[in-house]
């Protein structure tokens, strides 16, 4: 990008009539998704809680769930079809770590579960990544992630989720706690490609922040230097060059 030209940001683009055309073609190496699909499951878990200090009687108390992270996913089968080549039908471990919160009526406390789900995908578009050429590879540790699997042929299985704890069930006296944990899936199938895009050169070294002025409880509370905010959610960052209108 030239020194004289516009100076382009990341940002969200809502007329992209108002950008210049890009500065050059580049060819980058990227994870492709080839395919997604979505997917839900739900599993009972039941879990006794431990007391905290040596007391004599515990009153226990289920406070919510949270840190729901991926930690371990394995392709168990792929099948592939007899009617569309490329596709395949997939059955999936995936392992998914949390934290409960709770009281056993002294102290807050927390405990780590797992809760694991097998998964079946009747149908994703995941043709052989490997190239028909002699290829020398380097280490692959820079592509490897929990909520990964990668395969011989270099298709690597990707898996996202989201998930919640409810339907709480938890006996006071014993710490016996039963909870449904519901996930929303998406695996995707990714190949390691080379893309040729536009592109408007590297990205801008942003400007030096600016150090704001010493906030205490005086300028706080008062009204015309600290107004009550109109509204609890950002907005989105714009584009300098993305001229919205009036």
């Amino acid at each position: 990008m030239h020194a004289h030209g516009p100076k382009i940001e990341a940002g969200q683009i809502l007329n992209p009539d108002c950008f210049p055309p890009p500065s050059e073609l580049v060819c980058i190496q990227v994870p492709k998704v080839f395919d997604q699909v979505a997917l839900r499951d739900c599993v009972t878990r039941t879990i006794c809680l431990k007391k905290g200090s040596d007391h004599c009687h515990s009153v226990f108390a289920f406070e919510g769930a949270t840190d729901f992270d991926i930690v371990e996913v394995k392709v168990i089968s792929k099948t592939d079809s007899l009617t569309r080549p490329g596709y395949k039908k997939l059955k999936l471990f995936v392992k998914i770590r949390y934290k409960i919160h709770y009281s056993d009526g002294s102290e807050q406390l927390s405990q780590t579960d797992e809760a694991t789900f097998n998964l079946t995908i009747n149908e994703i578009y995941c043709p052989s990544c490997v190239a028909q050429v002699g290829v020398i590879k380097s280490n692959d540790d820079f592509w490897d992630c929990s909520t990964k699997t990668k395969d011989p042929d270099g298709t690597m299985i990707k898996v996202e989720a989201l998930a919640e704890a409810f339907n709480d069930v938890i006996n006071p006296n014993t710490g016996v706690l039963s909870l449904d944990i519901g996930v929303f899936f998406i695996v995707k199938c990714e190949c390691v490609v080379q893309l040729l895009i536009p592109s408007y050169g590297y990205c801008p070294v942003p400007p030096e922040q600016v150090n704001p002025a010493v906030q205490n409880c005086k300028t706080f509370n008062d009204k015309t230097k600290t107004p009550f905010p109109t509204k609890f959610f950002p907005d989105q960052k714009w584009n300098p060059l993305d001229h919205r209108s009036e």
